[in-house]
């Protein structure tokens, strides 16, 4: 398969199994992550009432926190990590062409491309496409490293990652508690110094963070449900809040840490399902020991102090939590896939693996429908939001599963090929020729 010629793109019969399962797992679990924001307020990454077990929605943030957050994310982009490989490792003995390098940073052009379409057309700021095309321009140099140098530089970033972010939020923990302590002494501003505004102004942010004003509340439910004026203003400025600031630097470095990783785990026969049984279930509990531990220990950490902006250890296990959980997730995954346990969930997840960008596209296109052309934005709960999630899966699923009777490849992804090798490859199915 990686031998094919530069310039062909992957055809159906070509494809690993194993890739399209995970990816439609992967899928679903960044769905329930983003229908949260989808269908409520964006800033609250929380329930806004007293954290307890008894109300259903802090139950189903506990599940996210430890299980989804970041390690979907994670998961997926593993496998861009991994496809990066199947584009470029053709020909050359394997070591690329210039042909390849065209088809490749195509690909990576028409992500960002299709990035800015999910945030100004299907209205969803928090696109991964935009970010994916970015991080994909620094993985060619990697295409033919060892997967120990792949692995040695994922190591590398995640370390300077938790490093930087660990700093940087032990820093806003202390301006913090120090805004805290001007704000509970009551001193009018107009009589505070420059430095203590700075720090009183970082604790409102960091308690506007946690529980956003009835204020902001009602003016971001006024612009995403007061019409599309409104609703595409919104969502570009969310967008260009986090695509134009400091915080895409730590995106694209998260991003190119797990690709690189994904890329070793390709060429180690991971991702391929090219291991023994025994080693994908001690992956599974390698993985999930540390990141159930870590994430763990960081939501109680969270509930015990009523999820104080003043906790820093939080965001700085934030990389081995989920990197530690994202594996665990290739391990499972790939056990239930070798003991052939997935049956027709397995088939609707492949389904969907195959058509991962026109899938995840979809998503947001379903999501704007429901909740803004339908109005039903603002209206549920948590669980009944997760529930919605796996309607959609469904949808999805025999969606693509009926497309891909008929069609080799999903639309977005024939469009993808379109761009990348200059000309339309055949979308349609070909027949299966019985020999006589």
């Amino acid at each position: 398969m990686i031998d094919a010629p530069a310039r062909a793109p992957l055809a159906a019969p070509q494809r690993l199994e194993s890739l399209d399962l995970l990816r439609g797992f992967a899928l679903c679990g960044i769905l329930l992550v983003n229908i949260i924001s989808m269908g409520g307020i964006w800033e609250a990454y929380v329930p806004q009432t007293a954290p307890s077990l008894d109300n259903p929605d802090w139950v189903a943030w506990l599940v996210q926190h430890v299980f989804l957050q970041g390690s979907m994310r994670g998961l997926f982009t593993l496998l861009f990590g991994a496809g990066m490989l199947l584009i470029t490792l053709r020909g050359d003995s394997g070591k690329g062409t210039i042909e390849a390098a065209d088809v490749y940073f195509r690909r990576c052009m028409t992500l960002l491309v299709l990035g800015i379409g999910n945030v100004t057309i299907l209205l969803f700021p928090g696109d991964i496409l935009y970010v994916y095309g970015l991080s994909g321009f620094f993985l060619f140099a990697f295409r033919a490293a060892r997967p120990r140098s792949l692995i040695l530089v994922s190591v590398l970033l995640i370390a300077v990652l938790t490093g930087t972010q660990g700093a940087s939020a032990y820093k806003r923990a202390v301006e913090t508690r120090e805004g805290r302590a001007v704000a509970e002494s009551h001193v009018p501003v107009e009589r505070l110094n420059p430095k203590q505004r700075e720090t009183l102004d970082a604790y409102q942010a960091a308690v506007a963070a946690r529980q956003p004003s009835r204020e902001a509340r009602a003016e971001q439910a006024e612009l995403r449900t007061g019409g599309p004026v409104g609703l595409l203003k919104w969502s570009v400025h969310t967008w260009i809040d986090y695509a134009a600031s400091s915080y895409t630097i730590i995106l694209v470095m998260e991003c190119v840490a797990f690709m690189l990783l994904g890329m070793a785990l390709f060429k180690l026969g991971v991702l391929t399902g090219a291991r023994s049984l025994r080693f994908y279930l001690l992956l599974a509990a390698a993985g999930y020991a540390v990141g159930l531990a870590i994430n763990g220990a960081q939501a109680a950490a969270l509930w015990r102090n009523d999820f104080s902006p003043e906790l820093w250890l939080t965001r700085g296990s934030y990389e081995l939590g989920r990197l530690g959980m994202t594996l665990g997730h290739v391990g499972l995954i790939l056990t239930l896939w070798k003991l052939n346990a997935f049956g027709l969930v397995g088939t609707g997840l492949k389904a969907m693996g195959r058509m991962a960008l026109s899938s995840y596209l979809a998503q947001s296109a379903i999501t704007s429908l429901l909740f803004y052309g339908l109005h039903l934005w603002g209206r549920f709960d948590w669980w009944t939001l997760w529930g919605i999630a796996a309607a959609i899966w469904v949808v999805l699923a025999i969606g693509s599963l009926l497309w891909l009777r008929v069609f080799a490849f999903g639309p977005m992804e024939w469009a993808l090929r379109l761009v990348a090798y200059g000309k339309a490859p055949p979308i349609r199915r070909a027949r299966t020729v019985t020999a006589p």
